[in-house]
């Protein structure tokens, strides 16, 4: 009986001692595969699972944790206050509670709404340190791209702002400028020209402008007479319709009107050479019509030199008789 009690008396001290907080200054789990489980007393009610830092002085830092079953998140102070959560579903939310895709960034705030997506940091070869960071700029409604150098011996080039900014100045409100070292390179305006300083290079350029050029082939279509083409040159040193090298290099040249123009001249210069073929064609009949008359009349002065000679003998004949 006395074994009994005192086996009792023993289970509610521990009962009792394992609800109070227990305090450890240090704590290790060593084993091949160390797990660590925070289970609730129930199935069901509460909602929190997580570890909550503490100071010396009782105040909360930071928490680690589980809320609902169906978000993991990290918070400062205690599990209100989410600074980073990843949901059950694989979206991860940087600034907000509920992020809408797999990576879901928040403004800081309201007011300023300045976000900063990335810093990148590197190092010369011989010291100093390079800094990108992309950020929106709300005074100018701006997404800038910007880069700061420091230190000396910087040899991975030179060094600068690229800023991508929306222009919000009257006209070009809406227009889009790509600028590195303060100076535009590319912008996009908003009814859809572009501007780029500088050369461009691509495997493939498609131009779609209309009309055509084929109105050269049409019957009532005017060509112009070789001789006022050839009066135009040696005037205007260029060709009709076509803009001198002057005016080309002081206005620049419009690719799609000036290919249009080209196929223009080229499709009159095939009706020339198709008119001109014909008249080598008509030319090469006469001369061959020419010729067989040539060779007509090569026969009949042959048979006329052959009768010649026959009367010829005739009369000497005669003249030997007498």
């Amino acid at each position: 009986m006395k074994t009994q009690l005192f086996s009792m008396a023993l289970l509610v001290s521990s009962l009792a001692f394992s609800q109070q907080a227990q305090t450890f200054s240090e704590v290790t789990v060593q084993a091949y595969s160390p797990t660590i489980y925070l289970k609730r007393s129930v199935n069901d009610g509460g909602f929190i699972r997580g570890i909550q830092t503490q100071y010396l002085n009782g105040d909360n830092g930071w928490f680690f944790g589980d809320l609902h079953g169906s978000q993991w998140v990290v918070s400062k102070g205690d599990y209100n206050d989410r600074k980073l959560v990843v949901n059950d579903n694989g979206n991860v939310g940087i600034g907000t509670v509920s992020p809408n895709s797999k990576l879901h960034i928040a403004q800081d705030n309201i007011n300023n709404q300045n976000l900063s997506l990335g810093k990148f940091t590197s190092v010369g070869q011989t010291g100093g340190s390079a800094i990108v960071s992309l950020a929106y700029n709300s005074t100018t409604a701006n997404l800038e791209v910007n880069s700061t150098y420091s230190g000396s011996g910087f040899r991975y080039g030179t060094y600068g702002d690229f800023n991508i900014e929306n222009e919000i100045t009257t006209p070009d409100f809406g227009a889009i400028n790509f600028i590195t070292n303060k100076k535009v390179q590319l912008a996009i305006k908003p009814n859809g020209n572009a501007l780029l300083q500088g050369k461009f290079e691509a495997k493939e350029v498609k131009v779609t402008l209309t009309p055509t050029a084929d109105f050269v082939f049409d019957e009532k279509y005017d060509l112009p007479k070789l001789e006022e083409v050839e009066k135009h040159i040696k005037e205007k040193k260029h060709l009709p319709e076509i803009a001198s090298a002057k005016v080309m290099e002081k206005e620049g040249v419009n690719v799609g009107e000036f290919q249009i123009k080209l196929l223009q001249k080229i499709e009159e210069l095939t009706l020339y050479s198709i008119e001109q073929n014909k008249q080598i064609k008509q030319q090469s009949e006469q001369l061959k019509h020419l010729k067989d008359e040539n060779e007509a009349l090569k026969v009949q002065s042959a048979k006329i030199e052959k009768l010649e000679q026959q009367v010829q003998q005739l009369l000497s004949t005669q003249n030997n008789h007498k």
